[in-house]
């Protein structure tokens, strides 16, 4: 495979990229999203600068190192996922990741081999559940210092649960889990996302992710208050009161009174803007 030697592989939206040095052929199969590998760095990374990584730093050099898909918690292990996932066993490449500072991340890898390599599909009820409980973990994790890694993971998570809706087929004793856990764990990713969302001011995607709200006979309160924060956005006032006062003694809770006095106020400006418009028009 001598032509493979050169190849080039870029993700521009991401800033990836990676270069093939060497190939010590052993089979034509690539790591999936849910992969164990043995891997190693061969030379330091330019310009880490003190950026958090659980494999890059410069005591890891010739030091082979294990890898499981989907436990990065830091942007630079992300992207590093990302690239491995793009390797043959016993490939060696050069490797950048572009920062947006504008500094270049370079260090060379090698793929020793792959250790574990499941597909999703070929995966059980209960290992499913488990491989997104643990992308909900990450990305509550990621979510203050890096909420578009946490809404990646929140997004990934979610995609896993709905290959089993409806939920309540799910039994314990022929699935390994039971559909209440996963629409219990659902209903959990559904609401960090609305957080994701609202930081984006997406809010018609909030209302979408927390229509449980209007159905579960306990929401959560941070459901309903990113459900209530969205229509009150929105400028759906009386959606966002309603919403409120679904919350039991939410009089004592200052997050809630404070969101209801904003939509009072809001309200009332609204109306009398509405009335000096109808004013104007009818003079």
């Amino acid at each position: 495979m001598d032509w493979y030697i050169g190849q080039e592989w870029n993700d521009r939206v991401r800033g990836l990229s990676k270069k093939v040095l060497n190939l010590q052929f052993q089979h034509v199969e690539k790591p999936l999203t849910n992969s164990t590998v043995l891997f190693e760095i061969y030379k330091p990374c330019a310009n880490l600068d003190g950026r958090p990584s659980k494999y890059l730093g410069s005591n890891k050099i010739h030091m082979p190192q294990i890898l499981e898909m989907g436990t990065a918690v830091t942007p630079i292990d992300c992207y590093l996922e990302i690239l491995l996932q793009q390797f043959l066993p016993g490939e060696t490449a050069a490797c950048s990741i572009a920062t947006k500072s504008g500094e270049c991340l370079q260090f060379e890898l090698k793929l020793e081999r792959i250790i574990s390599n499941t597909a999703i599909e070929k995966m059980t009820a209960d290992e499913v559940f488990k491989l997104s409980l643990r992308y909900k973990d990450n990305g509550v994790v990621m979510f203050k210092p890096h909420p578009k890694f946490a809404f990646d993971y929140f997004v990934r998570s979610a995609k896993l649960l709905i290959t089993y809706k409806p939920f309540d087929k799910l039994e314990k004793k022929t699935n390994g889990i039971d559909g209440i856990d996963v629409e219990k764990l659902f209903v959990q990713v559904q609401t960090n996302l609305a957080a994701c969302l609202l930081k984006e001011k997406r809010y018609e995607h909030v209302i979408y992710h927390t229509e449980f709200v209007e159905t579960h006979d306990n929401p959560s309160e941070k459901s309903i208050y990113r459900r209530a924060l969205a229509f009150y956005c929105l400028k759906e006032f009386e959606k966002a009161q309603k919403t409120i006062e679904r919350v039991p003694n939410y009089e004592e809770k200052r997050e809630f009174v404070k969101l209801l006095e904003n939509i009072t106020s809001s309200w009332k400006t609204s109306n009398a803007h509405y009335k000096q418009v109808v004013q104007r028009m009818f003079k």
